[in-house]
């Protein structure tokens, strides 16, 4: 995977398109997009095209999401481990 970009920075510029809201000037591993991020459903929807227009290949973040029994474990780090994983 070395030949990969860093996928917290790809992850972050992901982040900053999805969203349709102003967001911290700094993203940091341990926010959550819930809680510290304002996401919603549609705006993970988005993410999860914009996380496919910058890797090209399909990303499924229902998995991701599925996997936590709290929103607030849907943090960026936890996404990161999740796209290295799939």
């Amino acid at each position: 995977m070395s030949s990969q970009p860093n996928h917290f920075d790809l992850i972050c510029d992901a982040i900053l398109h999805a969203a349709s809201h102003d967001l911290p000037s700094s993203i940091e591993p341990q926010h959550s997009l819930i809680e510290d991020l304002g996401y919603d459903s549609l705006t993970i929807s988005v993410l999860a095209l914009e996380l496919e227009s910058r890797l090209g290949r399909p990303v499924l973040l229902s998995r991701w999401v599925e996997a936590v029994d709290d929103p607030s474990g849907l943090t960026v780090q936890s996404l990161c481990e999740y796209l290295e994983h799939v």
